[in-house]
């Protein structure tokens, strides 16, 4: 691990201050199921080699599990190379990670992979062309796996004519690649599954990502084992016990277990640390970094930083009863506008 000096109260330059945000961004922590997909592709790109049929994954979950840090830190595994052998000197690219533009059309999507397989013409030809020139890459630069990320996209308009048209794409485009194309994306991607037999039949190993648990005590250890994992890595000279248990009741009450959330809180709490030349994150750090997150989704969110006598499980409930009284008042106040409405009609 980097070493990091201590502060001792001066606030760090500029350029220190960025070097350690920058490290906080880049940490990447191998919990139980980040590694068990880590090593699933491995044995994916391995075992396809040369085989007549090789297996396909679907990985999919909420945003913020880390599908997209898992598949990027396994394509950078694998990186591009420039081979020269008797014949030719070409870049060898064994895994090519694609993220999938929002509201992209098969051909839209085609291009891009020309693109990033470094076709000059990747924008020229029809759907069909384009396609068709992926294939002659994948053989010429003997390439191994393809990762398309963000696949809902591809699904973006979920009616049954979408869905069946992808579906088709997909099952043609993985058969005649005769590579693993592993698809990545959210829980709704699941319906191209649901609507094509077949498609769902070639993607049989399907693996998902879930946010930590925090209800039973295995699960409570497990979350704040990678809590603890995490403060390992950060970039203060102190430890900021961020996994004793009531700190760990309060990271899980504002991240519900989503990795995202707890890494970006972190992020700022270390930019506040460090203009305060603290050699540790506080409390107090965290409660100024919160003010910084703002879930739409979570209207009613407490700040739980520096909270006497936080209660996690009074907290969630209390949350969820505002919740459901914002959704009764707001539904009570639609039928009253309706019946507003109808009466106006009525007395015409």
């Amino acid at each position: 691990m980097e070493k990091f000096k201590r502060l001792n109260g001066i606030r760090p330059d500029r350029e220190e201050m960025k070097r350690r945000k920058e490290h906080v961004k880049s940490i990447i922590i191998h919990h139980p199921k980040y590694n068990e997909i880590l090593e699933q592709l491995e044995d994916m790109l391995y075992m396809s080699d040369g085989t007549v049929s090789p297996d396909q994954l679907f990985i999919y979950g909420t945003t913020g599990v880390g599908k997209s840090t898992v598949t990027k830190e396994f394509t950078n595994r694998h990186p591009s190379i420039i081979v020269s052998d008797s014949h030719r000197t070409y870049k060898h690219i064994p895994v090519l990670h694609v993220r999938v533009p929002p509201k992209a059309t098969r051909k839209a999507l085609a291009s891009k992979i020309l693109h990033q397989m470094g076709d000059p013409m990747f924008n020229k030809g029809t759907e069909v062309e384009l396609t068709g020139r992926i294939h002659h890459f994948i053989s010429e630069l003997k390439m191994k796996m393809i990762i398309l990320d963000e696949f809902q996209h591809l699904i973006d308009t979920d009616t049954d004519h979408v869905l069946a048209t992808a579906a088709n794409w997909v099952k043609t485009f993985s058969e005649e690649s005769a590579i693993p194309i592993v698809l990545c994306g959210m829980p709704n991607s699941l319906n191209i599954f649901v609507k094509e037999e077949q498609l769902d039949r070639r993607y049989a190993y399907k693996e998902q990502m879930e946010a930590f648990n925090y209800a039973e005590a295995d699960e409570i250890i497990t979350f704040r084992a990678f809590i603890n994992k995490v403060e390992e890595e950060l970039p203060f000279a102190d430890a900021s016990n961020l996994a004793d248990r009531k700190m760990a009741d309060k990271l899980y009450y504002i991240s519900l277990g989503v990795p995202f959330y707890i890494m970006k809180l972190l992020e700022f709490g270390t930019e506040v640390a460090l203009k305060a030349g603290e050699d540790k994150i506080t409390e107090m750090h965290l409660q100024i970094a919160l003010r910084k997150i703002k879930q739409v989704s979570r209207p009613f969110r407490v700040n739980p930083f520096n909270m006497a006598g936080f209660n996690l499980e009074k907290e969630l409930k209390k949350e969820h009863a505002e919740e459901n009284r914002f959704k009764a008042n707001l539904l009570g106040d639609k039928q009253r506008t309706r019946k507003k409405a109808k009466g106006k009609l009525l007395s015409f």
